[in-house]
């Protein structure tokens, strides 16, 4: 539905997630975060990914931590290591090191608004990137967010997540440039959730996602 960090960010409990994306090509990502209380207001958050096929690969590592300034406000920071390779041997890896602030705020228990700033040093071009987000729930089942956010180049995203209890939830939504097309299922047992989504791609076609979040 979107990529706001922080939105996991507010846990009583440790969560370990991990997700699976599978593209054209051989393309495909792997992430895996671990987000872990460390005391009434501070949590801290480490995640690794990696992107690509047999030809091109990358790689991100990113810690962070946040904490809780008021009852209704996160304040945190993040720092990211980039690494990009690739099986041509004429050309060397290269690494860089970029910082993002957070701020997550809910200011109405039916209300969510969060912002992330941060470098792109891979990208001279565009070296500062930012992150806004608003969510809100019409009803206690439903949850609608929209966000809009800065890379190569402005990006808006929508997306609706409708709760039937713990069972299931059921999820759609969109974004632009490119435009992709979401829809997911996920259920929750336990301390066990899965999810299963696909994208629609208009160049790389359909895009399967699992994920499986684990809270101990």
């Amino acid at each position: 539905m979107g990529g706001v960090s922080l939105y996991d960010l507010d846990q009583r409990s440790a969560t370990l997630s991990y997700r699976a994306n599978y593209m054209l090509g051989a393309l495909a990502s792997k992430d895996i975060s671990l987000v872990w209380p460390t005391g009434s207001s501070g949590t801290a958050v480490a995640s690794y990914r990696h992107h690509g096929n047999l030809d091109y690969h990358e790689q991100q590592l990113a810690g962070g931590y946040v904490i809780r300034a008021t009852q209704w406000l996160l304040v945190g920071a993040k720092i990211r290591y980039l690494n990009l390779g690739t099986s041509d041997s004429r050309y060397q890896p290269q690494q860089w090191l970029g910082a993002s602030l957070l701020l997550h705020a809910q200011p109405w228990g039916n209300t969510l608004l969060a912002l992330e700033a941060g470098t792109r040093p891979w990208d001279p071009q565009r070296p500062y990137r930012w992150h806004l987000a608003a969510g809100y729930r019409p009803l206690s089942q439903l949850l609608t967010i929209i966000e809009a956010e800065s890379e190569e180049r402005m990006r808006l995203r929508f997306g609706m997540e409708y709760s039937y209890h713990e069972l299931l939830h059921v999820r759609t939504g969109f974004s632009t440039h490119p435009l992709v097309l979401t829809f997911g299922l996920g259920t929750q047992w336990r301390q066990m959730a899965i999810d299963l989504a696909v994208e629609v791609h208009d160049v790389l076609g359909i895009t399967p996602h699992t994920s499986l979040t684990l809270w101990f």
